[in-house]
């Protein structure tokens, strides 16, 4: 499998797990009249950056495919025009994708005095592990080389959440800040 393709997959991860109301999404923007509806984009020679950890089960050409499918989507949705070759486009669309293993400890304890008994107090420490995951979705100018857009999402991510419903609603979310048509 490709480099792009497992980079195109890890996002699929991260992506489709987050919703608009699961997600902790962030945008930044600086001022560019690319950014204005009708404007042109193209994926950037360089699509997808994966850092951290991969996972067999989300790596894969499907997935790949629903990130890009969702992302010109949303973009399309907002007014903009998808063109074949970077050097037609107005913006450059790219990705960066970071999986890094987490892990979450519970401490449960019982024990104590009821009605005169007393028990030694016993403690238990739960751990369970999960992957964190964050999408970062840049456009930039192609003329100028100079970032003008990012969004970021933020989330904890499984492979279960890789459907593409979940896929366009986080994509309608991270880009809801551009201009509208």
């Amino acid at each position: 499998m490709s480099m792009f393709k497992t980079m195109a997959a890890s996002a699929i991860l991260i992506a489709a797990a987050a919703t608009a109301v699961e997600a902790k999404v962030s945008v930044i923007q600086s001022a560019s009249t690319a950014l204005a509806p009708g404007s042109s984009f193209a994926w950037a020679p360089s699509v997808g950056v994966a850092y951290g950890r991969t996972d067999p089960a989300l790596t894969n050409e499907i997935a790949a495919d629903r990130l890009q499918m969702a992302t010109a989507s949303a973009l399309v949705s907002k007014g903009y025009r998808q063109v074949g070759s970077p050097r037609e486009a107005d913006l450059l669309v790219a990705y960066k994708v970071v999986l890094l293993p987490g892990r979450e400890a519970r401490l449960s304890g019982s024990g104590g005095c009821r009605f005169g008994f007393c028990r030694a107090p016993s403690y238990s420490l739960d751990t369970s592990q999960y992957t964190e995951g964050t999408l970062v979705l840049d456009l930039t100018e192609r003329q100028t080389g100079r970032l003008v857009w990012r969004a970021t999402s933020e989330k904890r991510v499984s492979g279960k959440d890789a459907s593409p419903e979940k896929l366009r609603a986080l994509l309608r979310e991270m880009t809801k800040s551009l201009p509208p048509r």
